[in-house]
């Protein structure tokens, strides 16, 4: 399995470098390619999270 990158196209960095796209922080970016299918998938899951959390809070 290699899951894709959850890159939508959309990349600025905020004043903390996370892209405000994907929500993926600047290291997640640059080392993408080189992250094992079980890093990546650490990644999905703590944007998952964040996407709930964000979710809950405009509710």
């Amino acid at each position: 399995m290699n899951p894709a990158s959850p890159c939508i196209g959309s990349c600025r960095l905020d004043s903390e470098d996370i892209c405000t796209g994907c929500k993926r922080t600047i290291d997640e970016v640059i080392h993408w390619r080189t992250y094992t299918d079980s890093q990546k998938a650490a990644v999905f899951t703590r944007l998952q999270q964040l996407a709930n959390n964000q979710r809950s809070t405009n509710k």
